[in-house]
């Protein structure tokens, strides 16, 4: 009897040892720097397309990295805590355990991001090991390299995409994908002009594959298209151009995909759903604007310089 007790107490000590072991190596998990460096460009790509540290107060999409890490570090200090809360929300957002009520209330909430897991692991442990550059930092390197047109045209580019999006994110948490489609084919263009009434000066979302006709890029536009292509392939900023010819004077910024986008412009049979796809094309039956993967050229947004 005695032998068998002193061997459950044994097993229990292992078991017990074992469980302590694994949280310790979960919450000392540390990326390679290879894998930090992946993982860094997967977000620069994919996530700052909304949570952009350049972007100015009035014209960012959602919380900057900076905000988020604060909040959730000093709620979770823990690392493993820290992942855990971090992989819950962005799997299923929702108000009751969001830690930033004022961005919701500023920005909406967040919709369901379609990010693998593994990926969405490395982000996690990615916000928790790197500190975040301090929006304020960013503003100020912007504002003393930036000035000019070149910093108006990002500057209207990002606010219409802001209006654009923070509806489109609220038809999400409405009515999910189905409900955003009847938005985007109904009010994207007409917000977009205006948009261009507001800030007065004209603004359009163009592609090299539209879905929208009336989103279709002119051969000088597919040139600069072309350009941001090589650009994004080589691994260089994609900022703002200027192109000035007889036809006038414009400038450009870059529209990249992220995680959300592809649900609406993925594979088809993959990450966009054939089901959903031929309500679609119900809508847009000249439809060109599919098989992108995140981080790629979706398009651009063109401004009219001549009225700055």
């Amino acid at each position: 009897m005695r032998r068998i007790l002193t061997f459950s107490v044994l097993f229990i000590m292992m078991a017990v040892a074992c469980n302590q072991g694994q949280e310790q190596a979960t919450k000392d998990k540390v990326l390679s720097a290879e894998k930090l460096a992946t993982t860094k460009e997967y977000v620069a790509l994919n996530c700052q397309t909304c949570h952009s540290p350049d972007a100015d107060h009035d014209s960012r999409l959602a919380p900057p990295f900076f905000a988020i890490r604060k909040h959730y570090l000093k709620e979770f200090p823990e690392q493993a805590d820290f992942e855990k809360a971090i992989k819950s929300f962005v799997e299923r957002p929702n108000e009751e355990h969001a830690l930033m009520l004022g961005a919701i209330e500023k920005f909406g909430l967040m919709p369901p991001m379609m990010v693998e897991e593994s990926q969405l692991n490395d982000i996690a442990t990615y916000l928790y090991q790197v500190e975040q550059i301090h929006p304020q930092h960013s503003d100020k390197a912007e504002g003393a390299h930036g000035k000019g047109k070149s910093a108006e045209v990002k500057r209207l580019a990002l606010s219409t995409k802001k209006v654009l999006g923070k509806n489109l994110m609220g038809e999400l948490k409405e009515g999910g994908k189905e409900h955003a489609l009847s938005f985007c084919n109904v009010q994207a263009i007409t917000l977009t002009d205006s948009m261009s009434q507001n800030l007065k000066h004209r603004i359009r979302r163009v592609s090299d594959k539209a879905r929208n006709p009336n989103n279709k890029a002119s051969a000088e536009e597919l040139k600069v298209l072309a350009e941001y292509q090589q650009a994004l392939e080589s691994k260089e900023e994609l900022g703002p151009r200027m192109l000035n010819n007889e036809n006038g004077n414009y400038g450009y910024f870059p529209i990249l995909t992220n995680p959300m986008c592809l649900q609406c412009h993925g594979k088809i049979g993959a990450e966009l759903e054939t089901d959903f796809y031929q309500k679609v094309q119900q809508l847009y039956p000249e439809d060109e604007a599919t098989g992108y993967g995140p981080g790629e050229l979706r398009g651009m947004w063109v401004v009219d310089l001549d009225s700055l």
